[in-house]
C-alpha cells in the first residue's frame, strides 16, 4: 500500500514539473520578446504562461505589467480615433480594448482602465449611435433599405432599445422583401414569392399581408399529384406494389411546400369508377376529366421495367496454414521451458456475392393539358459479399502461410477475422426492398427537381 502511494505521488509531482517546466519556458520566451520591444508578442507568452501554472509569480508580474502596457496601446487608439473624429473606428477600438481585458481577466489578471477613458467612450458611443440612427432614418426615407438595415443593426447591437431602431431595422428588412414578393406573386411565381413572404414572416409575422399572400401563393402554386396503379414489366411478383408504397411514402415526406399527394383511397374509388385504374386507359381526352375528379393536376405513372437478381455459387478455396503447438524441455540449469512449433494443417476459404439491380420508368402527365411533364428511367443496384475461413482446429492457434509457403505470422488476425466473418449474404427480399427504397427515393428527387422548373 505504501508502495502504490509513493509511486502516485511520484507520478503527480512529475506532472507538476512538466506544467512548471512548459510555464517557464513560455515566460523565457516572453521576455525575449519584451527584450525587442514586441510587448504584445511578450504579453501573449505570458498570458500563455499563467494559464498553464496559476501559481508561476513570475509569470503573473510580466503579464501585469506588458499587459497594461497593450491596454494602454489599444486605448490610447481610441482616443486618436476620436480626436481625428472617425467615431466608428473609435469605437471598434475601445471594443478591442474591452475584449482584450476580459482575455486576460482569465488568467487572473485585472488591468485597468481609467474613468476618463470610460466616459470618453460613453460620450462618443452616444454620439455614435445618434448618428447612426439619423442616418438608418434618412436611408429608410430615401428607401435605401440594406444601408438602414445596417444602421438600425449597429445601434441595436451597440445599446438595444434605443428609441425605435428595433422596429425600423425590421421593416429595413421586410419591406424590401415583402416588395419583391409581391412582384414575383403578380409574376405567378409562386415559389419565389413563398419563400420571400416567409423570410418576412420569420422576421415580423404580422407584417402587412404578408402571411396572406404567402397562404396563397402556396394555394395558387400546388402541385397536387395522384398516384396510379403501377406496372409490373418483370417476372417478380408484388414488385409494382412494392413500389407504389415506397414512392408514396417517399413523397409525403417531401420537404417541398408544393407537393401534395392525393389521397390514396379518394383517387382509387374514383379510378375505379371511371374504369382507369390501369394507366394504359387514359389517353389526351380523359386525363382533364379525371383531373378534375381528382382534384389533381399531374399524375404519377410507374413501370418496373426490369429486375436482375444474380447470385454467385459458393465458392470453396482451400488452403494450408500452420497450427502452433508448444513442446517442452528441460534446459541445462534444469528448468521446464516450452518452445513454440508450427505443424502444417488444412483449413478452408469461402466467398459468394448477391447483386441487385433494378430499373424504373416514372412518368409525370398533366391533368390540364394531358401531356408528358417528364419521363425519366432511374436505375439502382445493391450488391453483397461474403468471405469467410472455416477451420476444425483450435482457432486461436492458427496462422496463415506467405507466399513462400511458410508461416505468415502478422496474417494471424486477418485469418482470425476471416473465421468469425459472417457466413450468409443478405436476404434476396432484403436486398430488393432496399434497393426499391433507394429508387424511390430517387424518383422523388426527380420529381422535386422537375417541380423547381414548374414552379418557379
Amino acid at each position: 500500500m505504501r508502495l502504490l502511494l509513493s509511486s502516485f505521488i511520484f507520478c503527480l509531482s512529475a506532472l507538476f514539473l512538466v506544467g512548471c517546466n512548459g510555464s517557464k519556458a513560455f515566460v523565457k520566451r516572453g521576455q525575449k520578446m519584451e527584450d525587442v520591444g514586441l510587448m504584445e508578442q511578450a504579453a501573449n507568452f505570458y498570458f500563455t504562461a499563467a494559464m498553464k501554472d496559476r501559481s508561476n509569480a513570475d509569470a503573473l508580474v510580466a503579464l501585469q505589467r506588458s499587459g497594461q502596457w497593450v491596454l494602454d496601446e489599444k486605448i490610447d487608439r481610441f482616443e486618436q480615433a476620436d480626436l481625428a473624429g472617425s467615431l466608428p473606428e473609435a469605437v471598434v477600438a475601445y471594443e478591442e480594448a474591452l475584449q482584450y481585458v476580459d482575455r486576460v481577466a482569465r488568467a487572473g489578471i485585472d488591468l485597468l482602465i481609467l474613468e476618463s477613458a470610460k466616459q470618453a467612450f460613453k460620450d462618443v458611443r452616444h454620439t455614435h449611435i445618434q448618428e447612426l440612427y439619423d442616418a438608418g432614418m434618412e436611408a429608410l426615407e430615401d428607401e435605401i433599405f440594406q444601408e438602414a438595415l445596417t444602421a438600425f443593426n449597429e445601434v441595436v447591437r451597440l445599446e438595444p432599445g434605443f428609441e425605435e431602431a428595433e422596429k425600423w431595422a425590421q421593416i429595413a428588412f421586410c419591406e424590401p422583401r415583402y416588395r419583391n414578393a409581391r412582384e414575383h406573386f403578380e409574376q405567378q411565381h409562386w415559389r419565389s414569392a413563398h419563400a420571400l413572404f416567409s423570410d418576412v414572416i420569420a422576421q415580423d409575422p404580422q407584417y402587412k399581408e404578408a402571411e396572406k399572400l404567402r397562404n396563397e401563393a402556396l394555394s395558387k402554386g400546388q402541385f397536387t399529384l395522384a398516384l396510379l396503379p403501377f406496372e409490373n414489366g418483370t417476372s417478380r411478383a408484388g414488385l409494382e406494389s412494392k413500389f407504389r408504397s415506397y414512392v408514396e411514402q417517399a413523397l409525403t415526406q417531401s420537404n417541398d411546400p408544393f407537393l401534395e399527394i392525393v389521397d390514396r383511397e379518394n383517387q382509387a374509388l374514383i379510378l375505379q369508377e371511371q374504369q382507369l385504374a390501369l394507366s394504359g386507359l387514359l389517353n389526351s381526352n380523359s386525363v382533364v376529366e379525371v383531373g378534375e375528379l381528382l382534384g389533381a393536376k399531374t399524375l404519377l405513372k410507374g413501370q418496373v421495367v426490369d429486375c436482375e437478381v444474380v447470385t454467385s455459387g459458393l465458392k470453396r478455396l482451400n488452403k494450408q496454414g500452420y497450427e502452433s503447438y508448444r513442446v517442452a524441455r528441460i534446459t541445462e540449469e534444469g528448468k521446464k521451458v516450452y518452445d513454440k512449433k508450427y505443424r502444417p494443417v488444412p483449413y478452408s476459404e469461402y466467398s459468394a456475392n448477391r447483386q441487385v439491380r433494378i430499373t424504373f420508368r416514372v412518368t409525370l402527365v398533366s391533368l390540364e393539358t394531358g401531356q408528358n411533364l417528364m419521363s425519366e428511367m432511374v436505375t439502382s443496384e445493391r450488391s453483397d459479399a461474403i468471405l469467410y475461413a472455416t477451420y476444425q482446429g483450435d482457432q486461436g492457434n492458427i496462422y496463415p502461410s506467405n507466399k513462400l509457403g511458410g508461416v505468415h505470422r502478422l496474417g494471424k488476425n486477418k485469418l482470425a477475422a476471416l473465421l468469425n466473418a459472417r457466413r450468409e449474404l443478405s436476404a434476396e427480399s432484403v436486398m430488393v426492398n432496399t434497393t426499391v427504397e433507394a429508387l424511390s427515393l430517387s424518383i422523388r428527387a426527380q420529381i422535386e427537381n422537375k417541380l423547381q422548373l414548374l414552379i418557379p
